[in-house]
């Protein structure tokens, strides 16, 4: 997952605290989180004299995206997303949450969902191929020849009549609709919108 998806994947997932997140969508979205932390100190030093003004609105503004993906990034180690409680221990913060979120997920489906690096795990999906001819190539839903759909942002497995992503958090559509997607994010677009206006993508 890119820099953009996983800031677009973050917010959009702001409360999704069940499902699974990948290394990078957590890596980078505590940069992001990080570099607007320095932003907005910076901007708090210039305009406020120092006064941590919005600094202080900005992470509370993160701070509940931010324990969702820490939440599915402990998910996707197999643990439950109640471990990171022990983030106010010193020890747990730097062992073993820090060593979990450096380790790769586990591989194939978990309890809490699809391996997002592998979600071609499922049998169905062995030897076929992953379009069957439909769609514009622009995002949304794609599906394999036995009628499965999967996510053309992150090519995760969608639960059936799914309007999203819960691996990515992209929107799907169905191929009978008339639907235009960001090829970056995967955000549903107007008909007529040259740029996305989740990441600027232009288009």
């Amino acid at each position: 997952m890119t820099f953009t998806q996983s800031i677009s994947s973050g917010f959009r997932r702001y409360f999704d605290v069940r499902t699974r997140s990948s290394r990078s969508e957590y890596w980078w979205w505590t940069l992001f989180a990080l570099l607007i932390s320095v932003v907005m100190t910076s901007s708090d030093a210039v305009l406020f004299g120092g006064a941590a003004i919005l600094d202080t609105i900005s992470s509370l503004f993160l701070f509940v995206p931010g324990i969702s993906v820490a939440v599915r990034r402990l998910h996707d180690v197999g643990k439950s997303g109640w471990w990171l409680l022990i983030a106010f221990t010193v020890i747990g913060l730097i062992f073993p949450l820090l060593y979990w979120h450096i380790n790769p997920g586990v591989k194939g489906p978990n309890k809490y969902g699809p391996d997002p690096l592998q979600p071609f795990d499922d049998p169905s999906f062995a030897g076929e191929p992953l379009f069957d001819g439909t769609g514009d190539g622009m995002g949304g839903a794609r599906s394999s020849t036995s009628g499965s759909r999967v996510c053309a942002v992150c090519s995760s497995a969608l639960e059936p009549e799914a309007d999203f992503c819960r691996a990515c958090g992209s929107k799907t559509s169905d191929f009978e609709e008339t639907a235009k997607f960001c090829s970056n994010c995967g955000l549903k677009m107007e008909l007529d919108a040259k740029v996305c206006f989740s990441c600027g993508t232009g288009v």
